[in-house]
């Protein structure tokens, strides 16, 4: 799965940054980059929906901590199965839906290093704290993938010690 860029970010990330990632999803594909998210809410959500309305679901990939797509936010799941019906791929994951905390969240985290290991660059989009997404933004950063970070408001901030390693833009307002 060469020439994959994973598009992530935080979850609270609000709606008006969805022009944001489009734009980058859209930059993404017209350099002929796939565009793989995990499928949650927020920045993957909005990457998503980018994907779909360019009539991209072809080049776009979401890696599931889920065995099934009931496992998806509600919301999301929409998406995801016009993604699929449309020419998409998920990569299902472990969690079962309603499982154990620990099962969970160890699959959200194998979801982010799955996506890692796939892609040859990361987008992230942080907003307030952010731990999964800064999780995986180490992980690619270990990786040594090219990694750019939006910082987009409710005190986004990142840890001293990966500024040096990747491209950072603050969005506090756009």
């Amino acid at each position: 799965m060469s020439h994959i860029i994973g598009v992530v970010g935080s979850r609270s990330l609000p709606p008006s940054f969805s022009p944001l990632v489009s734009r980058v999803v859209s930059a993404l594909l017209g350099r002929g980059y796939r565009v793989a998210s995990g499928g949650a809410l927020g920045a993957d959500s909005f990457a998503l929906s980018a994907l779909l309305q360019q009539g991209a679901a072809p080049r776009g990939v979401v890696f599931s901590p889920w065995v099934s797509s009931s496992g998806f936010p509600a919301s999301v799941r929409p998406q995801v199965a016009q993604l699929v019906a449309q020419g998409g791929q998920v990569i299902q994951g472990t969690a079962v839906p309603g499982g154990c905390r620990s099962q969970v969240v160890s699959a959200l985290l194998g979801r982010n290093r799955r996506l890692v290991q796939s892609a040859s660059g990361l987008v992230a989009f942080l907003h307030g704290s952010s731990r999964g997404s800064l999780f995986t933004v180490r992980q690619a950063v270990a990786r040594g993938i090219p990694v750019v970070v939006f910082l987009c408001g409710a005190g986004a901030s990142f840890p001293p010690d990966l500024v040096s390693r990747c491209l950072i833009i603050n969005k506090e307002v756009i």
